[in-house]
């Protein structure tokens, strides 16, 4: 079968859909797309410029970081005094030595009045084997880390070369600083050398710990999604504003690539399973890489009006050209439907259908045709049946009597959709519920039944409903085994159900819940209570008051709240009957007093 016989085979409605979708939705869709990506591609740039301002910001304060250390690190590298001591090789005696250490102790103390916004840790090891801290307050005692060991480690060599400059380097690159257990994250290192004989006298340490850099990277992020984060030359984080991250180290070589062979830049790429943008700055100090990626999704369309405009007017022109196709095939179609339809309804035997005519076009003229071939039908038939109508309509109003035809239909329409949607065993469910329902319903002739037998009948027609509107609500049944022996009057407690379904939860978009209680309190009281949209509770009880036979056309057997209410009162007296409250949900609660009757008691 080739195509344009697939097409003739095609119904008319759908061909017109079709139709109208090659010329108006997809070219729309091609040119959302079209106009999208180029309005993106402008918006990401923009952001991510905005972004690289941020990062230049927190490296700038840790520039100037860096340049405070400089300003630290001369105080004591200048200082002729504190070079005295450090290019000591030995004392005469013990109180020299105590002395130098309270020199040095001042030192420290006249340098935090001056740089009182440094918060640093600096440690001083000298070649001689002394060494001084910063926090000795001579309350604990200090370890340091062994400067002969330090001097074999691989950044020393290069610290040599480079003469008077401070060496940066991560602590973990560090084996012997790594040792000490500190939360330090960068170790601002070096050498102190004799003023007159420039020979190397010992080594100056200051501490970067992981709370002072958190502060700086935090500083300028706009969102929760954003993450910044300091990385060596090697790939491994050295900070990070993502506390588990620090330590790990990036092993994308693709990523690193683009890191080290730019100074600055953005890309995207793929950081913990999603897609995200990725900007860096180099910092001139160390030249590490300073890196900031954002997985928000929602950051585009804040940060560009324009975009977010753009999309709303093309999904708005989407929608409309949709609707209008919609229509278009509907309107056209309509006429053919609708004739459709009633021929159906006159072949499953409804001879009094008469197709609408809305214009005297085609369809109009067909429509008139098939109006006057049913109508001759109808008399024809009419003839041949008129002896017998008389005695129909008798056996239908005795069939409606017995119970609601609308119930059956619905009921059997559930069941024959369920079979069609391949759902068995709710339809073999539904039917033997039904069957159940029927026969509990109308062959037992007894005026009281037990609460159990009730109950196994609001069971089937609880099964009934939930298969016929599937999510419509749920339901639980608590009877106090107590009082399942005792009587109730038969269909009293079905009708109460049926009104939760059909009123309760009518039209209410969420799930409803339906609870049945029945517990013994000097008296039976049997409750239905629901969570549904409510009712007038004050015109429920006039209802309930009055004497006039409720009409209801559509409930199980016609039974209503005034038959229920007069058939208990009939039965047991004026104090036992139906009471209605809001219930604790929202609903309806009803409850149902009965006395305690057993089924032997009635029989006598």
């Amino acid at each position: 079968m080739n195509i344009k016989q697939r097409f003739e085979r095609i119904k008319f409605q759908k061909k017109i859909l079709i139709a109208n979708l090659v010329l108006f939705v997809v070219p729309c869709i091609i040119l959302s797309i079209i106009l999208f990506n180029s309005i993106q591609g402008a918006a990401n740039q923009q952001i991510n410029e905005s972004r690289l301002v941020i990062l230049n910001q927190i490296n700038n304060n840790l520039d100037d970081m860096f340049d405070q250390i400089v300003l630290y690190s001369r105080y004591f590298q200048c200082n002729r005094e504190v070079n005295k001591i450090v290019s000591k090789t030995n004392y005469k005696s013990e109180y020299d030595k105590l002395k130098a250490k309270s020199s040095v102790r001042q030192f420290f103390e006249t340098s935090s009045i001056v740089y009182n916004s440094f918060e640093y840790n600096m440690q001083i090891m000298c070649s001689s084997g002394y060494n001084y801290s910063s926090t000795d307050d001579r309350s604990i005692d200090i370890s340091y880390p062994d400067l002969h060991k330090l001097e074999q480690e691989p950044w020393y060599t290069k610290l040599k070369k480079e003469d008077n400059r401070i060496a940066y380097i991560s602590t973990w690159k560090s084996t012997e600083f790594s040792a000490m257990k500190n939360e330090n994250a960068i170790q601002a290192i070096c050498l102190i050398k004799n003023l007159n004989s420039g020979r190397v006298v010992g080594l100056m340490n200051i501490d970067l710990s992981q709370k002072m850099l958190d502060l700086i990277l935090k500083r300028g992020l706009q969102n929760k999604h954003q993450q910044v984060f300091l990385m060596d030359d090697t790939g491994k984080v050295i900070s990070s504003t993502k506390e588990e991250t620090i330590g790990e180290r990036i092993t994308s070589q693709i990523y690193l690539k683009k890191l080290h062979d730019n100074v600055y830049g953005y890309f995207r790429d793929k950081i913990d399973g999603k897609i995200s943008q990725i900007c860096f700055v180099t910092n001139g100090t160390t030249g590490w890489k300073l890196v900031l990626y954002d997985d928000g999704k929602s950051a585009l369309l804040a940060g560009n009006s324009l975009l977010l405009f753009m999309v709303m007017a093309s999904i708005a022109y989407l929608l409309l050209a949709m609707v209008m196709t919609v229509f278009n095939s509907k309107y056209i179609s309509r006429p053919l439907q609708k004739l459709k339809k009633d021929m159906k309804l006159v072949y499953k035997g409804d001879l009094s259908v008469r197709t609408e005519v809305e214009a005297m076009d085609e369809f109009g003229e067909l429509s008139l045709q098939f109006n006057k071939m049913i109508g001759r039908i109808e008399e024809l038939i009419g003839r041949l049946e008129k002896n017998k109508e008389e005695q129909r309509l008798l056996e239908l109003r005795a069939l409606q009597a017995q119970i609601n035809p609308h119930f059956l239909y619905n009921t059997l329409a559930s069941i024959r959709f369920l079979v069609e949607m391949g759902m068995s065993e709710k339809a073999e469910q539904s039917l033997l519920a039904f069957v159940q329902l029927l026969k509990r319903t109308y062959s037992d002739q007894r005026k009281l039944v037990p609460i159990k037998d009730e109950i196994i009948a609001i069971e089937n027609y609880l099964i009934l409903m939930q298969n016929r509107y599937q999510d419509m609500f749920t339901w639980e049944i608590q009877i106090d085994p107590e009082i399942e022996k005792y009587g109730i009057p038969k269909i009293s407690i079905q009708p109460l159900v049926e009104n939760a379904i059909l009123h309760g939860f009518s039209g209410n978009e969420r799930t409803g819940h339906i609870r049945i209680t029945g517990y013994r309190k000097d008296d039976i009281i049997i409750s239905v209570i629901d969570d549904g949209v409510g009712g007038n509770l004050e015109k429920i009880h006039k209802i309930l008051e009055s004497k006039e036979t409720e009409q209801v056309s559509e409930r199980f057997n016609g039974i209503g709240l005034q038959n229920i209410e007069q058939r208990l009162k009939l039965m047991f007296g004026e104090s036992y009957g139906l009471s209605v409250k809001t219930s604790e949900w929202g609903g309806i609660q009803v409850d149902i007093h009965i006395p305690v009757v057993s089924i032997e008691q009635e029989s006598n």
